[in-house]
């Protein structure tokens, strides 16, 4: 059957994980809801859903069930995002790793995708991501304190990607920076409106595509991309807003 894929890049959360003394995985917090965010684009406001959450289901106090997900639909001018709580993760914890699949409450859609997670000390410190047809990508993440200073990007052993992660005097992700290795073009992501409310989903990291939302003490409600060319050339190249009511 025809494989349709989730959006990456396209929801901007993070989950993450801790561990107790006998090593099984427990949560902290238990989010039972968590917004999206929608890319700024007619083409994206003609596909928005009348879903505009993740839920999150639990066993015990394990995170069981990630419900909610990004397809791609095809359009004239390429493909355009559209959000359904058709698509779900199965998560299963084991000590310090949890592993990701990627399912569908709709027998059409089928995926292959799947991830396994590292966690030291409560942290995630490794990614890696499985999915049929493609080599596998691994994930490495470093901390200063509290704090994510750097995702590394690997395939075939191969350093891929690099992201750098800057933060203003309140924790809050100020900016963060991708860089290549051999070519000088960055992509720059800049978070701005921050609210004053306590961010409820701090420090939860299980999907890639969560990160950037998580790793605050508040909720930004503006996110812009620019794009620096190797000459130095700066386009500003996306947006995403959040209505400030999603939070609470």
């Amino acid at each position: 059957m025809k494989k349709i894929w989730l959006l990456p890049c396209t929801v901007f959360l993070v989950l993450c994980f801790s561990c107790s003394k006998d090593e099984e995985g427990t949560f902290e917090q238990r989010p039972m809801q968590i917004p999206i965010l929608y890319l700024e684009s007619s083409t994206a406001e003609l596909f928005m859903s009348n879903v505009n959450e993740m839920k999150l289901s639990y066993r015990g106090i394990q995170l069981d069930r990630i419900i909610g997900g990004f397809l791609e639909i095809p359009t004239t001018n390429g493909f355009a995002p559209f959000f359904t709580d058709k698509v779900y993760w199965d998560v299963r914890v084991n000590g310090n790793r949890m592993i990701l699949e990627k399912k569908s409450f709709n027998k059409e859609l089928i995926f292959s995708d799947r991830q396994k997670l590292l966690f030291e000390g409560g942290k995630i410190v490794e990614r890696k991501i499985f999915e049929e047809g493609s080599p596998t990508r691994v994930y490495s993440y470093q901390y200063t304190g509290d704090l994510l200073k750097g995702e590394y990007s690997y395939v075939d052993e191969q350093l891929k990607s690099q992201k750098t992660f800057y933060f203003n005097s309140a924790k809050n992700l100020d900016s963060l920076v991708v860089s290549y290795p051999n070519s000088a073009f960055k992509a720059v992501q800049i978070f701005r409106d921050y609210d004053t409310k306590p961010n409820k989903i701090k420090g939860f990291m299980v999907l890639e595509e969560f990160l950037p939302r998580a790793l605050s003490t508040n909720n930004y409600l503006r996110k812009n991309t620019v794009s620096i060319s190797e000459t130095g050339e700066r386009v500003q190249t996306g947006r995403a807003t959040c209505a400030e009511q999603l939070f609470y």
